[in-house]
């Protein structure tokens, strides 16, 4: 598959389910060429070394967590987390989790 057919793909995509570091890493990898970033201008933006990049990217699942949030955020990607033992709710009114208190608690904290 090319570069550019790589980069339709990830441009079209919508939200997709990841099940490993291997997927991370090639949304990574095409969403960071989709910006027409370098690997190295990625790790520079990151404040890490293109080594870092290049394992992230080729789905190094032992990748420190805040430089692939980073990385995330970098990229404008956004990472979510879904209870697989409860059903699907998007969209629907739930009860809430008692982790949805701590999540906005966090957010109050990082905001001031």
């Amino acid at each position: 598959m090319s570069a550019a057919t790589d980069m339709g793909i990830l441009s079209s995509m919508k939200d997709i389910n990841l099940r490993t570091a291997e997927q991370l890493g090639a949304v990574i990898r095409l969403k960071r060429k989709e910006k027409d970033l370098t690997q190295s201008e990625l790790a520079k933006l990151l404040g890490a070394e293109r080594k870092w990049v290049i394992n992230l990217e080729s789905g190094n699942s032992k990748a420190e967590i805040g430089l692939v949030l980073r990385a995330l955020e970098a990229l404008n990607l956004r990472a979510s987390l879904t209870d697989g033992d409860k059903p699907n709710t998007r969209g629907t009114l739930r009860e809430a989790s008692p982790l949805d208190e701590v999540f906005r608690r966090l957010q109050r904290t990082s905001r001031k």
